[in-house]
């Protein structure tokens, strides 16, 4: 396939992790591929992993309101077109609802939720006049169910979810696809980058405090995925030509929501006071 009859992707949150998977995996399997990083050493380690791909790297900061449009204008500048747009950058706000300043919530949401939705609202006009495009946003488990201490990315992921819901309705008609991925734990830094982040966590006095101290020490979960599975997954919601709204990258993803649908409400708020403690914390 020569260069220019090529579709062009555009995978956000390349870094690492996921993002840095399936901008390497599309740009492998016939992709002309723009991937978005945020620091000179993300960008630096992607260009060395990316050699003799057809992968260019691009800066975004989706906290930047202007970011959006100026990517998806200089990726048109270069390939005049966009045929799949995967939303994955993210991270993640740790601490329980009681300790989250407004400013801690806003940011999460600036990034997870509306520099998503930017995306896709700058992107869809283009879409609309190629008769075709797929957009693949990268939810989570974390979108079906909440847990404690993670209240603000649960959230930002239930929003995600709702509006992926209305836009798969909305934009169907014009051609345009588009597809959930929720992957459960993977393997990647996400856990040390949102402790890191969380500041909470790291300095705030809380009721949780004890609970906070052991978070700050925990690394990956054992039986996390790899994100090259869920880089897989995403290349299946990609090119499916009759795409799911739903991926799940692993049979106990599927199970895990299946469990949650039917177990009492009671028993799952047991479960995750579990998660939080074990016990009603003592006021501080």
């Amino acid at each position: 396939m020569s260069a220019d009859a090529r579709p062009v992707a555009l995978v956000t949150g390349a870094s690492s992790g996921i993002g840095r998977s399936t901008a390497l995996l599309l740009a492998r399997t016939g992709y002309r591929v723009f991937a978005t990083v945020r620091s000179d050493a993300g960008e630096a380690s992607l260009r060395a992993a990316a050699a003799d791909l057809a992968l260019e790297i691009l800066r975004l900061d989706l906290a930047d309101e202007a970011g959006p449009n100026r990517v998806i204008q200089e990726v048109l500048r270069q390939a005049g077109r966009i045929d799949v747009l995967v939303n994955n950058a993210g991270f993640a706000k740790l601490g329980a609802v009681e300790d989250l300043p407004r400013d801690d919530l806003r940011h999460q949401f600036e990034v997870n939720v509306f520099g998503a939705l930017e995306l896709c609202r700058e992107v869809i006009p283009t879409m609309r006049v190629q008769h075709s495009g797929r957009i693949v946003n990268v939810s989570s488990l974390a979108g079906k169910v909440s847990v404690p201490l993670m209240g603000a990315y649960c959230a930002s992921k239930f929003a995600l979810e709702a509006f992926s819901d209305a836009l798969r309705a909305e934009v169907k008609p014009a051609g345009i696809r588009v597809a959930l991925v929720e992957p459960g734990p993977v393997a990647t830094n996400f856990n040390r980058l949102a402790r890191n982040e969380s500041h909470v966590i790291l300095q705030s006095p809380s009721a949780f405090q004890p609970v906070y101290e052991r978070m700050r020490e925990q690394g990956h979960e054992r039986w996390a995925a790899s994100p090259e599975l869920v880089a897989r997954t995403i290349l299946r919601a990609v090119r499916s030509s009759h795409p799911q709204a739903r991926y799940r990258v692993r049979l106990r993803e599927s199970m895990a929501t299946g469990f949650v649908a039917v177990i009492p409400r009671g028993a799952l708020d047991w479960l995750m006071i579990r998660f939080a403690g074990g016990r009603a914390p003592r006021q501080a």
